[in-house]
């Protein structure tokens, strides 16, 4: 990548909430470690019962994740999805389908790992947001 290109790049990435404080050396491994995809309007990102295969960040526009049908979530920008089965090498848990444009970085399992062990800063903050996600599922099965 052009040194003019991958400055852009570190830009956008640093405007995702999950990365804002991070490092510019850390901004670079994310970019090494990452692909940037844009999908259309109804495509699917991931598919409940999958293999789980990637991570992904949305940087621009929304998608909707069900499960057994049944909308559960609508995320967007700065939001991602693919952590748990990732996490605990399960099959997809949701589906998330593409609401309009959406653009996301894409990270495979194996970045998704290097990640995981070289950012910490990014570790913690997907594991407050996979707990809040956790907790918001127990008070919704409560009531």
């Amino acid at each position: 990548m052009r040194r003019m290109a991958r400055d852009k790049y570190i830009q956008h990435l640093r405007e995702v909430p999950l990365f804002s404080k991070l490092s510019k050396k850390e901004l670079n491994e994310i970019a090494r470690l990452s692909t940037e995809l844009t999908f259309k309007d109804g495509k699917e990102l991931m598919k409940e019962g999958a293999r789980a295969n990637s991570f992904i960040v949305i940087v621009d526009g929304e998608a909707v994740v069900r499960k057994k049908g049944r909308k559960v979530a609508t995320l967007g920008a700065g939001d991602f999805a693919g952590e748990l089965a990732l996490l605990q090498n399960r099959d997809r848990n949701a589906t998330v389908v593409a609401q309009g444009p959406l653009t996301a970085l894409v990270i495979d399992r194996r970045g998704f790992q290097t990640l995981l062990d070289d950012i910490p800063t990014v570790t913690k903050k997907m594991l407050i947001a996979v707990a809040e996600r956790l907790g918001d599922m127990d008070t919704k099965a409560v009531h």
